[in-house]
């Protein structure tokens, strides 16, 4: 998959429905498609799914790392092991956001969308009678 162009006066209006993958402060990663964002910077990501290091080897990882600095050795050859699952459509809080890096650009285009749905279930117009029946409250 070739990496999509990046012009440099770039916002993250430009970036909806792009697929991007978010850093967190907690060491999580999410990839997920952008479907909206406010002021400050919470984002709304579908289809999202999940990747973290195992707590286990998260805390043997730092166990390491801290016996690496007493004796001044710095060979870690414990491999983290990611957790992956899929939550769906999350709210991600914009102070929580470390990095923010574009995965892929959309697979269609919005209008295309727009369009296939049109033809897929006809044109959007009112109904000439009501279906139902409204009962009437005394």
């Amino acid at each position: 998959m070739s990496k999509p162009f990046i012009p440099s006066n770039l916002k993250l209006s430009d970036l909806l429905n792009y697929r991007l993958k978010i850093s967190t402060v907690d060491n999580k990663n999410y990839i997920g498609i952008l479907l909206s964002f406010d002021d400050k910077l919470n984002l709304v990501l579908s289809e999202t799914e999940e990747t973290r290091i195992n707590k286990r080897t998260y805390a043997e990882m730092r166990k390491n790392n801290s016996n690496n600095n007493n004796t001044g050795s710095s060979t870690n050859n414990i491999k983290p092991v990611y957790e992956k699952r899929t939550l769906g459509l999350i709210i991600l809080r914009g102070d929580q956001i470390v990095n923010l890096t574009i995965e892929s650009t959309p697979l269609t285009s919005v209008k295309d969308r727009i369009e296939k749905g049109a033809n897929k279930f006809g044109k959007d117009r009112p109904l000439a009678k009501p279906r139902g029946k409204i009962k009437k409250l005394a």
